[in-house]
């Protein structure tokens, strides 16, 4: 993934090459540039460190799982839709938002533990509702990264997972304003999503 912004004055462009069985490029332009990189040095106002617990909620639904919120942090979303022309855009949401990385248990237990899934749901921390819900398989190979955008202080992750879509791609940006724990973070969400027995 390649963002580059020749001028400060032009849009962003981020161009994505997956080399599998075939080259395909993806470009993506990022409207507002400005007002975007203004939100990404960090929202939400004061805050000590981020909340990337290891332990969070746990809740049971109706139909006899159990779900808990085993990685939590600020970080505001990106929403991507495809233009006429065939390019994306992908603009940020300004809301302020939490991701959680949730391990949903099913009712019925096998031997040696019980069977479950994860997701990622991307809250609204003012109104408390979960607002994107996206599982998470194993085959999916799953992945959480760092976009480089050539601008000291940006702090863009990539979620991509599934088949190789715009759909399977979520634009995150880090909402919190303590940038230490962000690596740390990134490497827990690629943990769980690759590993179900570290969730």
């Amino acid at each position: 993934i390649n963002i580059t912004n020749p001028n400060p004055k032009q849009p962003l462009i981020i161009t994505t090459t997956q080399t599998t069985k075939t080259n395909q490029h993806h470009h993506i332009i990022m409207s507002n540039a400005q007002d975007l990189l203004s939100i990404l040095g960090g929202a939400g106002g004061a805050s000590n460190r981020p909340s990337a617990s290891r332990a969070g909620g746990v809740g049971s639904t109706t139909s006899g799982t159990t779900e808990t919120s085993i990685l939590n942090f600020k970080a505001g979303k990106m929403n991507t839709r495809l233009k006429p022309n065939g390019k994306y855009l992908v603009e940020p949401d300004s809301r302020r938002g939490e991701l959680h990385i949730v391990w949903t248990t099913a009712g019925a237990a096998v031997a040696g533990g019980s069977v479950g899934h994860l997701k990622l749901e991307w809250k609204d921390r003012r109104t408390k509702t979960t607002v994107n819900t996206i599982p998470i398989f194993p085959a999916d190979d799953a992945t959480f990264e760092r976009v480089e955008t050539g601008r000291e202080g940006d702090r863009v992750y990539l979620l991509q997972c599934g088949n190789n879509n715009a759909d399977s791609r979520h634009f995150f940006w880090m909402q919190d304003k303590d940038v230490e724990p962000d690596e740390d973070i990134c490497v827990k969400v690629n943990l769980y999503m690759s590993d179900y027995s570290e969730a």
